[in-house]
């Protein structure tokens, strides 16, 4: 049975870990949630939410930096082809 999260807790998971109080074999274990899991979300959202605040423009300028970090990692890797 597959278990579906919204990314707004994901999101929670990722900060709470960010918060550095849990490892993520601990934040795994309190939500009953797979390691590989919260690793993946950790991976995913960490840049994000470490710009994310409550208002909405700062919430865009978060995508757009991992958007424009994103298309640099793409071309570090094209250049290095």
């Amino acid at each position: 049975m597959s278990v579906h999260y919204t990314e707004d807790f994901k999101k929670e998971v990722v900060k709470a870990y960010m918060a550095g109080d849990k490892s993520i074999q601990q934040l795994a274990s309190d939500f009953n949630i797979a390691k590989s899991s919260v690793s993946k979300w950790v991976s995913k959202y960490k840049e994000e939410c470490l710009y994310t605040t409550n208002t909405t423009v700062e919430t865009n300028q978060a995508k757009e930096i991992r958007r424009l970090n994103q298309l640099l990692n793409e071309k570090d890797k094209e250049i290095a082809f």
